[in-house]
């Protein structure tokens, strides 16, 4: 009898210690799986606007005074001098322009008369106004070159040539057949050499070919970037907007984002020949990473669970502390608890991403391989995975205001980004949502795919 108390002794202070013994379980292996943003294919808009006023200012600039002056004209005793009364107006309607040209005409000529068998005459001299109108046909072409056809729509008169004298008459159908035929042919070629010269389009479409090339940075905080690679261009039929004159050019481009050290730029190619569409450039498109790291993860986690006491079958755990790392894809925790079993344990589970609660989400949890071995000689009833379970959902991580983040700075970014002088990157975000989950080193990495309208815009034509 003695015998056996001795052994029951010596079994409750070994059963005593085990429960006791602060278990020590190996950490497993801290890897990562690469984590690529893949490209994203998208049809920018560039909106090349011209302001007709500018545009306006820039011929009456360039066609003032005498626009024309002759005597002897087609042999006869006339003489005429045409100049410049008003500006010059213009009014648009996708791609024709109108132009309205107030001209004032002085004219002299010789009138006769024979009566009574004398002949009487004398010089007279009459001045009036007429608006000859125009109409400029605007295109492109292969070359990016702007083409401009500029034809005569008649005139009228605002003030016709009056004279008075009594008999005499004023030859007014000459002096504005006259007035057409002298000045149509310089006022037609002053307006489309004012057009090619002012409206370089070769230019502005190479420049922004070349510059929206380069890496953009979006955001510094997190080290992202954004670099567009151009593909093709297709062009749009003009279109008015007010006083402006819109081109509607879809540059479609592959867009790749970034996260770390600023990515190369793209080689030079040239720009392709444009090709023709009746329909207006889609969504922009592009996939982007954000990073929530593990101490932002865990800090929310502990506030939950540190101190938390867990119960099943009479056995309790109490979380003492608790991180987060990587471990060959998936979410590894470590949990240092006490209680019925003191010590560290490492267990794992997949990240998904419930859009529902918008929130990161741990699913199929369960110890690591190390961990329980380790719990099959020391605390089976762990291993049922009732508690893990229970823990589980106090590690769900809402994103809801990451993904405000993202949209906020992603608006910053595409609100209005200068490319170059004269050219901004200008849009808003119309909406983001959560493609994938992936670990990366210190963070889980939350890739979303984010849609808006977009356009570069090319608003300061030097006219």
């Amino acid at each position: 009898m003695k015998k056996l108390n001795i052994i029951l002794s010596i079994a409750f202070v070994a059963l005593l210690f085990s429960s006791c013994k602060t278990m020590q379980i190996e950490k497993p292996k801290e890897s990562y799986l690469p984590s690529n943003l893949s490209p994203a294919l998208s049809e920018l808009p560039l909106q090349v606007e011209l302001d007709v006023k500018k545009l306006e200012a820039a011929i009456n600039k360039k066609m003032t005074g005498v626009i024309y002056e002759g005597t002897k004209i087609s042999g006869k005793d006339l003489a005429v001098k045409i100049s410049k009364v008003q500006n010059f107006t213009f009014s648009i309607n996708n791609n024709v322009i109108e132009y309205r040209v107030p001209l004032k005409v002085w004219t002299r000529f010789a009138w006769q008369v024979e009566k009574f068998g004398y002949v009487l005459g004398d010089h007279y001299e009459a001045t009036g106004s007429i608006a000859l109108t125009y109409k400029t046909t605007i295109s492109l072409d292969k070359n990016w070159k702007l083409v401009s056809k500029t034809t005569s729509s008649g005139y009228e008169w605002i003030e016709t040539p009056k004279l008075n004298v009594v008999g005499v008459t004023v030859p007014v159908t000459p002096i504005a057949s006259l007035a057409l035929s002298q000045c149509d042919k310089l006022i037609s070629a002053q307006i489309d050499k004012t057009l090619a010269e002012s409206i370089d389009m070769n230019k502005y479409i190479s420049q922004a070919w070349k510059e929206v090339q380069k890496p953009i940075q979006v955001n510094a905080a997190n080290n992202l970037w954004i670099r567009i690679t151009p593909k093709d261009l297709y062009v749009s039929p003009f279109t008015t907007t007010g006083t402006k004159l819109n081109l509607a050019i879809a540059l479609y481009a592959q867009i790749e984002s970034f996260m770390g050290a600023q990515p190369s730029a793209n080689a030079s190619t040239p720009v392709p020949p444009f090709k023709f569409v009746n329909h207006p450039a889609q969504q922009f498109n592009l996939n982007i990473g954000a990073d929530v790291t593990f101490d932002k993860i865990t800090e929310m986690a502990k506030k939950e669970l540190v101190n938390k006491t867990f119960t099943e079958g009479g056995k309790t755990v109490t979380i003492a502390d608790l991180s987060i790392f990587g471990s060959e894809g998936k979410a590894m925790f470590v949990a240092d608890v006490t209680g019925s079993y003191k010590g560290r344990i490492y267990f794992t589970g997949n990240l998904v991403y419930n859009p529902t609660k918008l929130a990161v989400e741990i699913t199929e949890p369960e110890f690591d391989v190390k961990t329980q071995s380790a719990l099959v000689k020391s605390a089976n009833w762990l291993m049922h995975g009732m508690i893990l379970k229970k823990i589980a959902p106090y590690l769900t991580y809402p994103v809801k205001a990451d993904m405000d983040k993202m949209k906020t700075e992603v608006n910053q970014m595409i609100s209005n980004y200068p490319i170059y002088s004269g050219v901004t990157l200008g849009g808003k975000l119309n909406s983001l949502s959560v493609t994938s989950l992936s670990l990366v080193p210190g963070a889980v990495r939350i890739q979303a795919n984010i849609k808006g309208n977009v356009a570069l815009k090319v608003q300061d034509l030097k006219l």
